[in-house]
């Protein structure tokens, strides 16, 4: 068994450089992490759309928020259960002097994080998370 491994590797190997200047391929990147100051890294919901990239505050900051997980659903035997959260990034503005107004509507389903001149929407869809920027 480890000689034919051997072979098999040995094989890609000889097709690699007989390719000669191909490139390989990159890795897929993983969702970023950001870490806590516990030290521990934060898993981010992988599941997100970002909508109107351009109207995003210039030199903006991430930001890491919770947001109702859009693949929940009640459970019938708990009806007094709370829907489970999910982080997403964010960017905002570098220099907002005060802290942004918060405001949420169809159950914690959508959320718009208001900067003054700029803002971010956040809505839960069938399946996957919208973050649209505002200015």
């Amino acid at each position: 068994m480890k000689n034919l491994l051997s072979l098999m590797v040995a094989g890609v190997l000889a097709m690699s450089a007989a390719v000669g200047g191909a490139q390989p391929l990159a890795p897929v990147p993983e969702p970023m992490a950001a870490s806590v100051a516990s030290g521990g890294p934060i898993e981010l919901y992988r599941c997100v759309k970002y909508v109107d990239l351009r109207e995003m505050a210039p030199c903006a900051k991430p930001m890491i928020v919770e947001v109702r997980d859009p693949c929940w659903k009640p459970d019938p035997c708990n009806p007094c259960g709370k829907p489970q959260c999910v982080k997403v990034q964010i960017c905002v503005p570098e220099c907002s002097c005060c802290p942004p107004t918060v405001k949420c509507s169809k159950n914690g389903k959508n959320v718009r994080y208001d900067f003054g001149k700029y803002a971010v929407d956040i809505r839960g869809k069938k399946g996957y998370i919208e973050v649209d920027y505002q200015d």
